[in-house]
Order: C-alpha cells, then sequence, then structure tokens
C-alpha cells in the first residue's frame, strides 16, 4: 500500500505527567515520531494485568508513520494488584507476566474484570488524559497549531475501555443503563474486544457506535467466559454502519500474533504484520484522511501479506 507518510524515527518516554496529580503514582508511557508534527493521537488501553509499558511494537509502528500514541497504565495492573493487595503474596517488584498461571491470583483479576467500578475508573482515567493532552503535548511532540484528531485503542480489557468511550451502552447493576461517547475520539480501535451478555453489554448496546471502529479478532480467540471469535466479532455486526471494519485473523489467538516477545503470547509474524498494516491503514484513512489507505482497507479480500483472514466492511 503506498502511504505519502513515510516511516521516521521516533521518540519515547516512559515517565511523561510524572509529576502530575492524575498521573502521579502511574505515569504515561509515550511514543511520537521524531521528526515531524503527529498526523493524530492514539490513546492506547492495556489489558486486564498489563501496562503501559506493554505493546510496544505496535506502539512504535503507529508512531514511525506520524502518530503520537499515550498508554497509560491502569490500576488492574498486576504490578498495581500486587502492590495494593499484598495478600495475594505476590512480589511487585517482581517478573509477574506468568500471573494468569496462578489460580488464586487469575480468579482475582477475573473479579476485577467484571467490577463495574473498575470500568467506570478506566474511563475516568482516560478523560482525565484528555483533559492534560495539552500538557502531554508539550512533554512530547511540543504544542500544535491546531487540534490533532484522536483515536481510542484498546487489547481485551482495554477494548471494553475502547468501546465504551467510542459510543456502547451499557447495563449497570442497579441503575440505568450509560454511556461514556466522548466526540474527542474521532475512531475506535478494538483488538479482542467483547460481545454480549459481559460486561453490561447486550442488545442495542452499539446502535450509537456510530464512529468509525475496527474490530481485530482472531479464530482462537476467547473470551473470559469461553465466548468465540463470532461472539467477539459482535462489536461490528451489530453496530451501524459507516466506517466499519473487521479482520478475523486464521488461526489468531488472543494476542493476535504476539503484541509481546515471552510466554504466553504465540509469536507468528505474519499476523503480527498482517495487524500493523491493517490498523496504521485504519489510522490513516479516519485520523489523516488519507484515500490511499481508505481505498487499500475497501480492497482487502482474504488476505494481509502472508496472513490470511476473514474481512468485511459497511
Amino acid at each position: 500500500m503506498s502511504r505519502p507518510s513515510a516511516a521516521s524515527a521516533i521518540r519515547e518516554a516512559g515517565a511523561i505527567l510524572a509529576g502530575h496529580p492524575a498521573f502521579a503514582a502511574r505515569p504515561l508511557v509515550c511514543r511520537w515520531p521524531a521528526e515531524r508534527a503527529p498526523r493524530g493521537f492514539v490513546v492506547f488501553c492495556h489489558g486486564l494485568g498489563s501496562n503501559g509499558g506493554e505493546y510496544a511494537a505496535l506502539s512504535a509502528h503507529w508512531a514511525r508513520h506520524g502518530y503520537l500514541v499515550v498508554h497509560p497504565t491502569f490500576r488492574d495492573a498486576i504490578g498495581v494488584v500486587a502492590r495494593e493487595e499484598p495478600a495475594l503474596g505476590l512480589d511487585p517488584d517482581a517478573d509477574l507476566s506468568g500471573w494468569t498461571a496462578i489460580p488464586h491470583v487469575r480468579a482475582r483479576l477475573h473479579e476485577i474484570l467484571h467490577d463495574p467500578a473498575r470500568w467506570l475508573e478506566r474511563v475516568e482515567e482516560v478523560r482525565a488524559l484528555i483533559a492534560a493532552l495539552p500538557d502531554i503535548l508539550d512533554a512530547t511532540c511540543g504544542p500544535q497549531a491546531a487540534p490533532l484528531p484522536g483515536a481510542i485503542a484498546g487489547h481485551s480489557f482495554g477494548a471494553f475501555t475502547a468501546q465504551l468511550l467510542a459510543g456502547a451502552e451499557i447495563d449497570m447493576p442497579g441503575a440505568p443503563a450509560r454511556r461514556f461517547r466522548d466526540r474527542c475520539f474521532a475512531a475506535a480501535l478494538l483488538l479482542s474486544a467483547q460481545g454480549r451478555d459481559q460486561q453490561g453489554l447486550r442488545d442495542g448496546s452499539w446502535d450509537a457506535m456510530d464512529g468509525p471502529v475496527l474490530t481485530v479478532t482472531g479464530t482462537l480467540d476467547r473470551g473470559a467466559n469461553g465466548g468465540d471469535w463470532r461472539w467477539k466479532s459482535e462489536p461490528y455486526e451489530l453496530a451501524p454502519p459507516g466506517g466499519k471494519y473487521l479482520a478475523v485473523i486464521e488461526d489468531g489467538d488472543h494476542f493476535l500474533g504476539g503484541f509481546v516477545d515471552r510466554e504466553p503470547q504465540r509469536q507468528v509474524p505474519a499476523q503480527q504484520d498482517a495487524v500493523r498494516r491493517i490498523t496504521l491503514a485504519f489510522l490513516d484513512a479516519h485520523l489523516g484522511q488519507d484515500a490511499a489507505a481508505r481505498d487499500w482497507l475497501g480492497r482487502i479480500d482474504d488476505a494481509v501479506g502472508d496472513c490470511r483472514l476473514l474481512f468485511k466492511r459497511k
């Protein structure tokens, strides 16, 4: 695919806004193009137990092609949970990437995943980040002459957060249904998202998700409660048409080719390449208003490079 925005060097920092009251305990990780002004910004919400330092290869790919990528760390990061809940018996300074293999820790994180207070907390942290965007720009790319278009992105639990900020409506226990749409985000990227009957999502949840949305899953992808790729495709299937795309990677699991180079994430370079190419084209098309990227998305059939997939658009 031809791109007017050629790749360039990036800059990155792991302690942006460390002195800011909203981010003092968990500073932001940011990556941005080193030699030019950004085309837009992306807020990337990590999965359950992960943190803002992960997803570096995908984030750096977007930054090399012109985007400021901002990674918050939420309280469900395993290191934060270990520090806040010493009864779990975890060393918060140790490598805890294998937490899913510890039954009582996995059970506790599953409780956090289904706690409505944690859903709302994530939304409020993203809103605090948007309120602090001028300070983030000062600390990274510098002030911009015009407002930057933005996208909300996320993987797994982060894809749930992204759905909420893209306009999905959820039922709240003992309270009216709620929407959290934030119009500062012009588009959303959902990597291994959730369908109906989990975390308040149900029929009608996506009726007002009217902006451009890319949903990516894999045929081996599974939800926390066992839902398969068809269930994970529901944010696409049940949303109204208009800038909606679905990529289902053949033999892709929950990590879509691998986001970090370690267990339990299986490394599949062809899948990683496809995810990078499709997500960047989506950003270019809907933040950069790049006609070539939009045309390329319109021509995808059953493969991207050596990665076979099901691709739909509406």
